[in-house]
């Protein structure tokens, strides 16, 4: 019975070049070394080795993409993150103004939507408190999706502190890597009278975002040795579209439970 056409080449090669490939085999273990004297174990070996360089280059891909199972509630103080959770968690805010310094957790079933089934997600609220930022960064690593709160009556007097926490939240590699999808949600949006709307909100991020970029990165680029982390192309006017993460702005009410968009995201993330 004939050889299959690549043994059949393998075959040729170790008899018209049995030096290359003798310096080859040396390199293998003794076992190997033995198995590599005939075409069928040399070939094996190839496709072997060939599926693990594969598998090399696959991994990181594969892993800086797989999705997490948490929902991060972050934002400035304030901004309504712990009342939220609270809405989501048991739909109610507990009949008062709520303010945490811990990170809260729970898992809650979350309704994307009429009609949708309702999905299993772990909600996890972040102080927005400066010293929290490590603890955001470090959660990213389990994350499906971010909510990003601001205050859409404050968001004004507030705008520095807000695009601070975010710039932060948008270059942390890990959620730029995976492209993890970010909301950011207007919340007060009940105060229709004094509420800023979602253009507004958006106009007044992307300026601040994009003069921060320019100072970090005038002040960083000063010394030789530093590496400024990318947001967005310096070369062109900043923009949360032109992200490679998923970046959208939503109106919500964390105090009234108009949280309709918010849990959309949520189970556009599962």
């Amino acid at each position: 019975m004939p050889l299959p056409e690549p043994l059949q080449q393998l075959s040729v090669l170790l008899q018209h070049q049995p030096a290359a490939i003798r310096q080859l085999i040396a390199y293998l273990p003794q076992d190997l070394q033995k198995v590599a004297q005939t075409p069928e174990g040399l070939l094996a070996i190839i496709v072997t080795a060939a599926v693990g360089i594969l598998c090399l280059f696959l991994l990181p891909v594969f892993s800086s993409r797989k999705k997490g199972n948490t929902i991060i509630l972050a934002g400035p103080v304030n901004a309504g993150k712990t009342t939220l959770f609270l809405q989501l968690r048991d739909g109610t805010q507990h009949n008062g103004v709520v303010a945490s310094m811990q990170d809260n957790a729970a898992v809650c079933s979350v309704s994307p939507g009429k009609g949708k089934a309702s999905k299993q997600v772990r909600i996890l609220d972040i102080p927005g408190h400066h010293s929290y930022l490590q603890k955001l960064g470090s959660s990213l690593s389990d994350a499906a999706g971010v909510v990003f709160l601001v205050d859409a009556v404050e968001i004004t007097p507030h705008r520095v502190e807000a695009a601070e926490m975010l710039y932060e939240l948008l270059v942390n590699p890990l959620l730029q890597r995976r492209r993890t999808a970010v909301l950011i949600a207007c919340n007060k949006a009940d105060l229709d009278e004094d509420a800023h709307s979602i253009d507004f909100i958006r106009k007044t991020l992307e300026k601040q975002l994009d003069t921060m970029r320019k100072t970090k990165t005038a002040a960083i680029g000063k010394d030789s040795g530093s590496q400024v982390p990318a947001l967005g192309s310096l070369n062109k006017p900043f923009s949360l579209q032109g992200l490679p993460n998923k970046v959208v702005l939503a109106e919500c009410s964390a105090k009234e439970g108009q949280l309709d968009d918010i849990k959309a995201f949520i189970g556009s993330c599962l």
